[in-house]
């Protein structure tokens, strides 16, 4: 057995992830799992090399733990002897993404930070597009499911923190050269909060990228979420675009543009505009901004 996975054993409880499960797959239970149809060989070619050479210290280490996971959000994730992962994102568009904004120069040779990093796709992903150091933050339960992977790919350099953006503190996370958002900062209360939180742990001249909610229409305001939105009662807040660039611009970025942006679907079967609490669909954007 690996000291990965000595590591995670000691730090996983089975009793108490089946706990965490259900504070997130009640949430939308019948929306489809996205990643249902896909098999090994159209997993990341990247991820499926950490699986090369026989290893049964590893399948058997999979073949306890796996079972305890339940369903990964995102993904998907290959694993020994032809198995995939059950996701319900399927987040193999993310390298593209990468590229469409212009990213790929920054990450490579660069210690990357990646803040509420789930189960650790990106994490891996820029590990493997050169990160030397790729650090995933991960506050909730879905800790434990990056450090099982981490456990079965062994990748140098790639470690996982079980704490939130709150926690970041200049003294022990400074200097890095990027930090990937994405996802997040509708969940947070007070937004500005943590774009200079951000701001504090990089370097001047570093890159962030920010992935959000977005308004679709051109707005310099943003929307407060009361209540649930697609039946995630963790939403607060959809930025009009143009507010939230004004946000990063005034909160220690500069050079801030918006490479990508694409409408959602509202989930609402009766209206395409508004999802079935009354909010608008909104997009999702790509943000990238430079510390200054």
């Amino acid at each position: 057995m690996s000291y990965r996975q000595e590591v995670f054993l000691k730090g996983f409880s089975k009793d108490e992830f089946a706990k965490f499960r259900t504070t997130y797959e009640t949430i939308n239970p019948d929306r489809p799992i996205e990643t249902a149809k896909v098999e090994y060989g159209e997993t990341d070619s990247q991820f499926r090399k950490h699986l090369e050479g026989e290893d049964d210290s590893r399948q058997l280490f999979v073949e306890e733990i796996l079972p305890h996971l339940g369903l990964f959000l995102q993904g998907p994730f290959p694993l020994p002897r032809n198995r995939v992962t059950a996701s319900a994102w399927d987040c193999r568009g993310k390298l593209g993404a990468y590229q469409a904004a212009g990213v790929l120069p920054h990450i490579a040779g660069s210690r990357v930070l990646d803040i509420g990093c789930n189960a650790g796709y990106d994490t891996f992903l820029m590990s493997a597009l050169g990160a030397v150091e790729a650090v995933g933050l991960e506050p909730h339960g879905f800790y434990h499911q990056a450090c099982f992977l981490n456990a079965v790919y062994d990748v140098p350099g790639v470690s996982f923190v079980n704490l939130g953006w709150e926690d970041l503190d200049p003294r022990y996370f400074s200097g890095f050269d990027f930090v990937n958002c994405q996802g997040l900062i509708y969940h947070v209360k007070e937004p500005v909060l943590l774009i200079e939180k951000l701001a504090s742990i990089m370097r001047p001249g570093a890159t962030l990228l920010m992935e959000t909610h977005v308004l679709s229409e051109v707005s310099t305001r943003s929307q407060f979420i009361e209540g649930a939105f697609w039946g995630d009662e963790t939403y607060w807040w959809i930025f009009g675009a143009e507010c939230l660039m004004g946000m990063l611009r005034s909160s220690g970025f500069k050079d801030v543009r918006m490479p990508l942006k694409a409408d959602c679907d509202s989930r609402n079967p009766l209206n395409s505009q508004v999802t079935v609490e009354g909010h608008p669909a909104g997009a999702r954007a790509w943000f990238v901004a430079t510390k200054s």
